[in-house]
C-alpha cells in the first residue's frame, strides 16, 4: 500500500521522535572544513603579497628619487632610510630583531615569495619587482636568480633586473652581461647607462675590476659614439681605477660641451693623480667656464691634486702652486 504524499512528513517526523538512532543527519564532505580554510588562509597571503608588491614598489620609486640628490645630507639619510625599509619589507623582519651579538633570524614569507616571484613569467609586474627588490636583500646567493632577469627579452624586466643586481653589488656579478647590455644600441639610453651606472657601483667590489676597466677604456676609445649617461659612467669608473697610466684617456674631456661629462672628468683626473693636467683643471675656473659646479668640481680635484691646500677660486695662485711643483 503506498503511503499518500502528504502523510510522509509527519511519519518521518514521528519515527525521529520516537527512535533517536534514525534521525537523519547532514555530514560536510570529510575534511571539507580543512581545505575551505586553507584557500581562504591561501588567499589572505596572495592578497597580503600584492600589498607587500606595492610598498616595495613605491619605496623603491622613493629610494630612486633620493639617489639623484645623494650629496646632500638630508637626501643621505633619507637614502639611508629607505634603504633600511625595503631591507626589512624584503627579508620580512622587523626593525628591532637584530640584536648586537645574535645572529639575525632567517628571511621571511616575503623574501621565499619574492625569489619565486623572480622567475615566474605568468606575472611580469610582480616579476620586474621582485627582480629589483631582491638587491635590497643583502643576499649575494640571490644574484644569478636577478642576473637571469637582465638576459630576459622584456626590456622592463632587463632594467628592473639591471637595479636589482646595482643594488645587490654581488662580487660574482659577471660584468660582460651589463656590457652587453651598454653595446646593445637598440636599447633606450637610459637603459644603457642604467647598466653602467650598475657596473660603477660594482666596479669596487667585484672580482673582475681589471675587465671592467679594460671595458671603460675600449668605450672611451670612441666617447663620441656613447651616449651622455654612459660617457659618464665610464669617465667615472675609469677614474675609480686610480691607474695614473689612463689619465690621458679621461683628461681631453675637461673641454667636453657636456657639463656632467666635465665634472666627471675633474674629479676622475684627481683620482687618477693627474698632476701633469693641472693646468686643463686651473682653466675651468675662469669665467670661460659657465657652470659653477663644474668649475666647484675643478676646485676640489685641485685641491686633491695640492695636498689638501685650498686657494679658492684664484686662478694666479693655483698656478703658483703647481707651476713650484713642476720645477
Amino acid at each position: 500500500m503506498k503511503t499518500p504524499l502528504g502523510l510522509l512528513l509527519p511519519l518521518l517526523a514521528a519515527c525521529a521522535a520516537t527512535n533517536p538512532s534514525t534521525t537523519l543527519k547532514t555530514e560536510l564532505v570529510p575534511g571539507a572544513e580543512q581545505r575551505e580554510l586553507d584557500l581562504t588562509n591561501a588567499e589572505k597571503r596572495r592578497t597580503d603579497f600584492r600589498a607587500v608588491l606595492v610598498r616595495l614598489d613605491q619605496a623603491m620609486e622613493s629610494y630612486a628619487q633620493t639617489l639623484n640628490n645623494r650629496g646632500a645630507m638630508r637626501a643621505d639619510q633619507q637614502t639611508e632610510r629607505w634603504e633600511k625599509l625595503l631591507q626589512e619589507t624584503v627579508l620580512d623582519r622587523g626593525p628591532a630583531v637584530v640584536t648586537q651579538g645574535r645572529p639575525a633570524p632567517p628571511p621571511g614569507d616575503n623574501f621565499v615569495r619574492l625569489k619565486a616571484a623572480a622567475i615566474d613569467g605568468v606575472d611580469s609586474h610582480a616579476q620586474g619587482i621582485a627582480l629589483a627588490a631582491l638587491g635590497f636583500s643583502g643576499d649575494v646567493t640571490v644574484m644569478p636568480l636577478i642576473l637571469q632577469g637582465a638576459q630576459l627579452a622584456d626590456p622592463v624586466l632587463v632594467d628592473r633586473a639591471v637595479f636589482g643586481l646595482a643594488i645587490l653589488r654581488a662580487p660574482a656579478t659577471p660584468p660582460g652581461v651589463l656590457f652587453a647590455l651598454i653595446d646593445d644600441d637598440k636599447r633606450s639610453e637610459w637603459s644603457r647607462t642604467q647598466a653602467a651606472w650598475a657596473l660603477y657601483r660594482l666596479q669596487e667590489v667585484s672580482e673582475q675590476k681589471d675587465a671592467i676597466v679594460k671595458n671603460w677604456l675600449r668605450l672611451l676609445a670612441a666617447p663620441q659614439a656613447l651616449p651622455g649617461g654612459v660617457l659618464v659612467q665610464a669617465v667615472r669608473g675609469t677614474g675609480l681605477s686610480r691607474d695614473a697610466t689612463n689619465v690621458g684617456v679621461v683628461a681631453p674631456l675637461l673641454r667636453h660641451p657636456a657639463t656632467m661629462v666635465r665634472m666627471a672628468a675633474a674629479d676622475a683626473v684627481a683620482r687618477m693623480n693627474g698632476q701633469q693636467h693641472a693646468k686643463d683643471l686651473i682653466a675651468l675656473l675662469g669665467p670661460e667656464e659657465p657652470m659653477p659646479n663644474v668649475r666647484l668640481h675643478a676646485r676640489k680635484a685641485l685641491q686633491a691634486l695640492a695636498g689638501d691646500a685650498d686657494y679658492g677660486y684664484d686662478v694666479a695662485a693655483w698656478r703658483k702652486v703647481f707651476d713650484r711643483g713642476q720645477k
